[in-house]
């Protein structure tokens, strides 16, 4: 990816943000660009905190979600975009406040990243999910453990290499007892 800074014409202030981010990623910053819903910043994992740092001292005072994508075959594999907002928080009523996304590009054979649960709390729950789900690990996460899968559970499955029935679900004539029953006809 190359690097691309230009904002977005009704955001022209956050020009300087780009800016603070190419100073503080250096090569970690793969590409930055403002889309018609909000501004963002393709990143390497070293940079995660640095970036995070530049938002939340430009007011980004809100982790909204943290998210994954796996893009098999197509690599990098997997992507983490994290959503920012900055809050007024003198404000009664806040309609649009300004969004910014970071999508993080973690190794695909072995794919980490940073946690950020010593940042913001709101962190812990959706990187859980998203270890659960995909398999990516965040490194420094103080109890990174399946939340929505049992804990014998094989595998990610939101992986796309992932088994649609799972690992040891086969095809039996008649179905088999189990969360799945068999079909019968009515």
């Amino acid at each position: 990816m190359s690097e691309t800074l230009h904002s977005h014409p009704d955001r022209a202030g956050m020009a300087s943000l780009l800016e603070r981010l190419r100073d503080a990623l250096g090569e970690n910053l793969l590409e930055a660009a403002s889309a018609d819903d909000m501004d963002e910043a393709a990143i390497l994992p070293a940079g995660l905190h640095a970036a995070v740092n530049v938002l939340r001292a430009a007011g980004f005072n809100m982790l909204a979600d943290i998210g994954a994508t796996d893009h098999l075959p197509l690599t990098p594999r997997f992507e983490i975009s994290y959503h920012f907002i900055a809050l007024d928080e003198t404000a009664k009523l806040v309609t649009n406040p300004p969004r910014y996304r970071l999508r993080v590009f973690p190794d695909d054979t072995d794919p980490a990243v940073p946690s950020l649960c010593g940042v913001w709390l709101a962190a812990n729950w959706p990187e859980r999910e998203v270890y659960d789900l995909f398999g990516v690990r965040f490194d420094g996460h103080p109890n990174l453990t399946r939340i929505l899968m049992p804990d014998d559970w094989q595998g990610h499955p939101l992986r796309k290499d992932y088994p649609l029935r799972g690992h040891d679900r086969g095809f039996a004539a008649g179905g088999r007892p189990g969360s799945v029953p068999p079909v019968t006809p009515s």
